[in-house]
């Protein structure tokens, strides 16, 4: 995947607050797909929502790369970290309740693409179009983790981080 400065300008004016945060950066920590983190996938699927939201021309772009960047923000190894009910249905109401600690109230929708984004294993489908690009490009990007493909997004990934750490 190339760089494309202007695509990697419009994503930090979006999210660079919430990639300087630590509890978002802590996210470096957890293991997620194989031997990608959490960190680096959310930030590889809420990029391609960027992209996508782009192409598509959807309103509230900035309110859905943000609830993208945040779908997983659980905060835990699930590899280690067992709870009463399997990682897919338990993650994204971990992940709202984190983000309503850290960062405060988020918008329904954002709530609902966070909750929604494992459909079809979630019952409920996505009800906005923001939740749909949401949950297919999270297919997308953890297919990718799981098969190595998601490499061609560190390039990217890196020039992102460096300029956030730049701003330190």
């Amino acid at each position: 995947m190339n760089i494309n400065k202007e695509h990697i300008d419009e994503y930090l004016e979006l999210t660079s607050d919430l990639l300087e945060n630590e509890y978002v950066e802590s996210m470096k920590s957890f293991n997620h797909h194989g031997n990608i983190n959490t960190h680096f996938h959310t930030v590889y699927v809420s990029y391609c929502v960027m992209v996508v939201c782009d192409k598509l021309k959807v309103n509230n772009k900035r309110d859905i790369v943000r609830a993208s960047l945040l779908h997983d923000f659980y905060l835990y190894d699930w590899h280690i970290e067992k709870h009463d009910e399997m990682h897919a249905w338990y993650h994204p109401k971990a992940a709202v309740a984190n983000i309503l600690d850290v960062f405060g109230e988020i918008s329904d929708m954002q709530k609902d693409m966070i909750l929604r984004h494992m459909f079809p294993l979630s019952i409920l489908p996505p009800n906005s179009i923001g939740g749909w690009i949401l949950t297919l490009c999270d297919k997308h990007c953890a297919n990718e983790d799981i098969f190595g493909i998601s490499k061609r997004f560190i390039p990217v990934y890196n020039e992102i981080i460096k300029r956030v750490e730049k701003n330190d």
